[in-house]
């Protein structure tokens, strides 16, 4: 391995980093963030997912386009973006801006997603060489995940919120010089054509479909713009799935769930992401608007999930090869749920027991995701590896992005059923109580109504504090039920479907270069 592999290694997997880093570090600056805007859950909400969701409606895309017209400038342009994107978010004036911003960074996170990979691959033509390489990038990146709610929890605390986009400004530069001086350009010369349609219908119906999760439980689930954005995302998907099917170069080949082991794991990845990110999105809230930690503080109680993830995630791939793909799933699905159900039990009560929940979540996460990723693979021919590669990356970034929304409104809707009602022994008065429970809810915060996160409506009675926190804790638990009930269903799938036995793959590292269409 020569200096110049090993600068390729460092540039990519530093560029895949700072993206699996800014996938968590937002999370524990939601209350500052709020402190500053003066939103509610849904802002929040859209914070996290307008991220998750420009990823998923351009990756499949950037696959494309990097493939045609060379990796290494669509990894450049995509760090650039992002790193620009990261500026806008730092400076951003308003909730709207950010948002925006934090699409741009989605996009710019989902071409760096799809080409990192290709071009340490093309690196390393030997397959021995190639497994190393991989091994070693995938741990650079791996430390985004890791330490993504620890640092941005520092941050926070020591310079602000805006303080965690402005840490990616430097890095984008850095990568950018190793990449213009040491990563070679590469391509693929059977790369198809942009499917144009494909791509309008899918952005549309994404994205109708969680502008309708997100703001139904403020609007309401009967209102005519509700239910016009889920008629749109019905209809969308009805015409995305017709156009595919009868496209030369689709954006995505639906021929390939026609195998029940593919299209098995392409729904458990997504449940997994679905499950995991909204876990963790309620869980950064809880920690810091019901229970007042700081940011710093926060971080460090996500530290048992990021440790699992870390210390798991290398030793996965030979355990694939000595127990087999299912096994690992099943387990790993397996101790995700019982993170979740402890939890769950702790009600959110027991530092300690959130404390095990999160480790066992973390550890369930990195026991599933690589023989996920095994079992699809191997479903299909090599020829295809990369349609199949590019499907999975868009489904993890949905999943994401739904369960933020979805969880979520779970939170939101819980509250604006129970919560009036619950405050009604403690503020007696109707026109109060209804003012009361609309800050709270509006706020995601049951100290908001005393506090100053809405001073413009604040009203100053401490009573109904404990009442709101009791019904948060409620509300975080039928989230966490319904987490729980999506990973049970994948996991009796995958009990009576996934192959038995060893793994049946390709080298990993032939097998990797296959999936970005080397």
């Amino acid at each position: 391995m020569n200096r110049t592999q090993l600068l390729t290694i460092f540039a990519t997997g530093l560029g895949l980093f700072m993206i699996f880093l800014d996938a968590f570090i937002v999370n524990v600056a939601l209350p500052d963030i709020q402190n500053t805007f003066g939103v509610g859950e849904d802002g929040l909400q859209w914070v996290v997912a307008a991220y998750s969701l420009g990823m998923a409606v351009f990756i499949m895309s950037a696959a494309t386009l990097a493939d045609r017209y060379g990796r290494r400038r669509w990894y450049l342009m995509g760090i650039a973006l992002f790193t620009l994107g990261s500026i806008a978010c730092g400076l951003a004036p308003s909730i709207a801006m950010l948002t925006a911003a934090r699409g741009i960074q989605g996009f710019g996170a989902a071409t760096v997603s799809v080409t990192s990979l290709a071009l340490v691959s093309a690196a390393f033509p030997n397959p021995k060489e190639k497994a190393r390489a991989i091994g070693i990038w995938t741990a650079v990146a791996s430390v985004g995940t890791a330490t993504g709610p620890t640092l941005g929890g520092l941050l926070v605390d020591t310079w602000g919120w805006r303080s965690i986009f402005y840490v990616n400004v430097p890095m984008g530069v850095f990568v950018i010089l190793l990449t213009v001086g040491f990563v070679a350009e590469s391509r693929n010369a059977r790369a198809g054509r942009l499917d144009l349609s494909g791509q309008a219908l899918f952005i549309v119906t994404v994205g109708a479909f969680v502008y309708a999760v997100i703001e139904g439980p403020q609007i309401g689930w009967t209102s005519p713009l509700i239910l016009t954005l889920l008629m749109t995302a019905a209809v969308g998907c009805a015409l995305f799935l017709w156009l595919e099917g009868r496209s030369a170069d689709p954006m995505m080949d639906l021929t390939l769930f026609r195998d029940s082991s593919y299209a098995l794991s392409i729904g458990t990845i997504c449940t997994v992401f679905f499950a995991v990110y909204g876990m963790l999105l309620l869980t950064t809230q809880f920690l810091q608007n019901v229970r007042g930690y700081t940011p710093g503080a926060t971080g460090l109680m996500i530290l048992p999930f990021s440790a699992g993830v870390a210390v798991v995630s290398p030793l996965v791939g030979s355990l694939v090869a000595r127990v087999g793909a299912r096994v690992l799933i099943l387990i790993g699905l397996g101790l995700l749920m019982l993170g979740l159900l402890t939890l769950i039990a702790s009600e959110h009560r027991s530092w300690a027991l959130v404390l095990v929940g999160l480790g066992f979540c973390g550890t369930g996460v990195a026991l599933c995701l690589t023989p996920i990723t095994t079992v699809a693979m191997t479903a299909v021919p090599p020829e295809r590896a990369g349609m199949a590669s590019g499907i999975m990356s868009a489904q993890r970034a949905i999943g994401s992005t739904i369960g933020f929304a979805v969880l979520g409104s779970v939170l939101a809707a819980w509250l604006s059923a129970t919560l009036e009602p619950h405050l009604e022994p403690a503020v007696p008065d109707p026109v109060q109580r209804h003012t009361i429970a609309e800050v709270i809810i509006d706020s995601a915060n049951p100290r908001a109504h005393v506090g100053g996160i809405v001073p413009r409506r604040e009203i100053v009675h401490r009573d109904p504090v404990a009442i709101a926190e009791e019904d948060f804790i409620e509300g975080i638990r039928v989230a966490f039920f319904i987490a729980t009930a999506s990973l049970g269903f994948v996991f009796l799938a995958g009990w009576r479907w996934f192959p038995r036995g060893g793994a049946g793959m390709l080298g990993d590292a032939e097998r990797e270069a296959d999936a970005v269409g080397l």
